[in-house]
């Protein structure tokens, strides 16, 4: 688990302060990867809560959907950089 994924989820990271001293990037890389921990069958506790924050501080930025917007984050930035390698 990525170093700030972990300081989210085990309370490290101040939801409101943290996630605004975050760069768009980090943000972006965050929506992802809650995401794709939402897409289990049983997320952890709180992955819902922190994948909402972090949905409504890029929606602060203007980098994000609003809230009630059924169209996913755009997370094409970190895609291939942080998270992923590009396949071949």
């Amino acid at each position: 688990m990525n170093a700030l994924l972990a300081s989210c989820l085990e309370g490290e990271l101040d939801p409101v302060q943290g996630l605004a001293k975050l760069s768009v990037a980090e943000l972006n890389f965050l929506a992802d990867a809650l995401f794709r921990l939402l897409d289990v069958g049983k997320p952890e506790f709180g992955v819902k809560s922190w994948y909402d924050a972090v949905l409504d501080e890029l929606a602060a930025r203007g980098e994000g959907p609003t809230r009630g917007d059924q169209s996913a984050v755009d997370v094409s930035k970190t895609r291939w950089g942080l998270l992923d390698e590009k396949p071949e």
